[in-house]
Formats: C-alpha cells, structure tokens, sequence
C-alpha cells in the first residue's frame, strides 16, 4: 500500500447513474495528474482545495489506483490535513528523563535466557543428508582428484578418500 499527500484539484461524485443509485458507488478524487477511487456511498470528507492525505493500491484488473481503506472498519483512509490550525489534541509526552529515572540493564534486571536454541536457530536441529548431493559432490572430488594425479587408482585410495569427503560433505552442508 502507497500513501499520496497533496491538494485536491477536482473531486466528482459518481454515486448516481441516469438519475438512479449506481451499484458501485464511488467517487473520483484528483491530486495533481493522478485519479483515486473512493469506493463508497458516503459522504467524503474533503473538497476542492483541501490537503488530504490518503492510502491507495493498484487495482489488478484495471491497474488504476483506488483508496485503501481499514480491513475491519470499512473506513476509507482518507483524512484532510488542517491548515494554518493549531492542533486540537495535546498530545502529553512520556517524560524518561525525570526525577525518578533509572536506565534497565540487560545484565541486571534478572531476566536469564534459558530457551533450548537460544537465537541459534538450527543448531540443535538435526540436518538430513542429502543423499544425491552427496554422491555426486564425493564423485566430483574424486575425479578431479585423480584427473589432476593427487589421488593413486587403487580401490583402498579412492575409498579412503571418499570417507573422507563425506565428512568434510557433513561438516560443511
């Protein structure tokens, strides 16, 4: 979801159709260039020449924009932004910094992580061995081992060799 804040140049009222309710009521607001559907049979809250701030997304049939509005509620996300207005709420400020303030220190509240990963996600859990992964990874260095004449080619060689892969395999993947 995208937000837009700007001044409206134009908003139209599409709730009727030939005189009769339209079965998809709605109403088109410009902001500059841009149209945002509002899908709704009521009253919007701005006009002409108000700030509004709003939520939109892309329609995926149309690709054009329409307002968001709050899953629950069913209310537009849409509000006008007052100008040249002091704000009407106070809002108080949680003030840490008086007289009675003490900093929390991890280290001394008390709290003790004992839970069995302990943010080492995985560690305690048993990886399986992909058995075709490893096949082919023991064949790749045994043939290259022995293209390259590090390896002899003789059945005890190879098959020392092999187990010894597997364990770098396991350790590493």
């Amino acid at each position: 979801m995208s937000h837009v804040q700007g001044v409206v140049t134009a908003v139209f009222d599409n709730r009727l159709k030939n005189g009769q309710p339209s079965p998809y009521p709605n109403h088109k607001i410009m902001i500059g260039d841009n149209e945002y559907t509002a899908w709704t049979a009521n009253e919007l809250p701005c006009k002409k020449g108000d700030t509004v701030s709003l939520h939109f997304a892309v329609s995926k049939k149309t690709g054009k924009f329409f307002v968001a509005n709050d899953y629950e509620t069913k209310e537009l996300k849409l509000q006008v932004v007052p100008q040249n207005q002091a704000p009407v709420d106070n809002i108080p400020l949680d003030d840490d910094l008086g007289d009675n303030y003490e900093p929390d220190h991890f280290a001394s509240n008390g709290v003790v992580d004992n839970s069995p990963t302990s943010f080492n996600y995985g560690a305690n859990v048993k990886k399986p061995i992909d058995q075709k992964a490893l096949e082919m990874f023991c064949m790749a260095m045994a043939k290259s081992a022995l293209e390259s004449n590090q390896l002899k080619a003789d059945k005890t060689s190879i098959a020392n060799f092999i187990k010894d892969m597997v364990e770098v395999y396991k350790q590493s993947f």
